[in-house]
């Protein structure tokens, strides 16, 4: 004989209405690694440019485009991105892989639904650390410079590579501040 709560049923990967969540430099886990080596970038980049002018939007790149031909490697302790500007001028940054992660994931009461009937959750994975550049990004690293690429994109609780369909890239330092973005060629079409 089955009682009253023998219908109910677990979802540890379900969303809930409201559902808010922020963990700040959280260890990196090693499932994370895996996720993150999974996924694939997009062939194409933007710089990221608003209507106050290259000038002012993009230092420390000494060939600017609209649009980048993009190749990531990932390489052991390390993401190699390498651009190739409009005019065939290309430059590599390379990001050291970080030993913390901030995730990000909130209910933005769109009214899309996830598979598990809750709401349909936006996410980000930021990942933080040192960054180095050369060719037309070598200016902008006469001194340190940092990196913040964000994973963004949308699902239920539980993270998996497909949800994930953009990027972006930021560099900041002393003599860089620009950024990229593009999507991923691995999330859910």
């Amino acid at each position: 004989m089955f009682g009253p709560l023998d219908n109910l049923s677990a979802c540890a990967c379900c969303s809930d209405p409201g559902e808010y969540g922020l963990r700040v430099d959280d260890p990196i886990s090693e499932q994370q690694l895996t996720q993150i080596r999974e996924m694939k970038f997009a062939p194409s980049a933007q710089l990221y440019l608003t209507d106050a002018g290259e000038d002012e939007d993009a230092q420390g790149i000494s060939s600017v485009s609209n649009r980048y031909q993009l190749s990531v490697t990932a390489e052991a302790g390390q993401w190699r991105m390498t651009f190739r500007a409009e005019d065939g001028k290309t430059g590599t940054l390379t990001l050291r892989v970080p030993q913390v992660i901030t995730v990000f994931a909130a209910d933005i009461h769109d009214g899309k639904k996830s598979g598990g009937k809750g709401p349909l959750l936006y996410k980000e994975w930021r990942c933080e650390g040192t960054s180095e550049g050369d060719g037309i990004f070598q200016e902008g690293f006469a001194a340190a410079a940092k990196f913040t690429l964000v994973f963004q994109g949308r699902g239920n609780r539980c993270d998996n590579v497909e949800d994930f369909a953009h990027w972006r890239l930021s560099i900041s330092g002393d003599k860089a501040r620009y950024a990229f973005f593009g999507k991923l060629a691995t999330a859910a079409r």
